[in-house]
């Protein structure tokens, strides 16, 4: 098992490496070296990975049933918009693995996400007319706010110095230059 288990490490199979690994510790349950690679390769998974991984059902519900860690926890949280529920479970994961920068990096995010910003500012709202008017008993498009109509994307400008190419690899090309030179027209 830990020879198929290595097999897949190095063939990118992360997932498929930890199953092998555990059903390795399994039968040896004593082998810290392999129990130490399954932690290394287990960090370098993304949570949601750890979330969303295949577990093959044991024959007895409660046999083989690896406790959940504290980040699969805080991912499961985060899945279900719990952002704070999240945080202290990436709280305890960093307390347990402080030198998981992964682990790290996604508590600040869950903190920024369980932490209002404050009430919203409804004075600086754009207020927007009423319902559309009716025309012929149809209603009509609601017009758009000023500040959607200056938010749009006006059209290319092509003039006569530059003009776009029609050939479709040319036009990409095109397009392309002149979002890296930072133009429009």
């Amino acid at each position: 098992m830990e020879q198929r288990a290595e097999r897949a490490v190095r063939r990118g199979e992360l997932l498929v490496a930890i199953e092998h690994f555990e059903a390795h510790l399994a039968q040896h349950p004593d082998d810290e070296r392999v129990r130490s690679r399954m932690e290394a390769v287990r960090a370098l998974l993304q949570p949601s990975e750890l979330v969303s991984r295949r577990r093959t059902e044991p024959e007895d519900p409660d046999a083989g049933k690896t406790p959940v860690s504290d980040a699969e926890v805080g991912e499961m949280h985060a899945g279900s918009g719990r952002f704070a529920e999240a945080a202290e479970a990436y709280e305890r994961a960093v307390a347990a693995n402080p030198d998981n920068e992964l682990f790290r990096e996604r508590l600040q995010e869950l903190r920024l996400l369980a932490v209002p910003t404050g009430k919203a500012d409804l004075a600086a709202l754009e207020k927007l007319d009423g319902p559309p008017a009716q025309m012929n008993g149809t209603p009509r498009a609601p017009e758009r706010s000023a500040r959607a109509h200056a938010a749009s994307f006006a059209p290319l400008q092509t003039g006569p110095s530059r003009p776009l190419p029609r050939d479709p690899k040319a036009l990409l090309e095109e397009l392309l230059q002149r979002v890296r030179s930072g133009r429009r027209g």
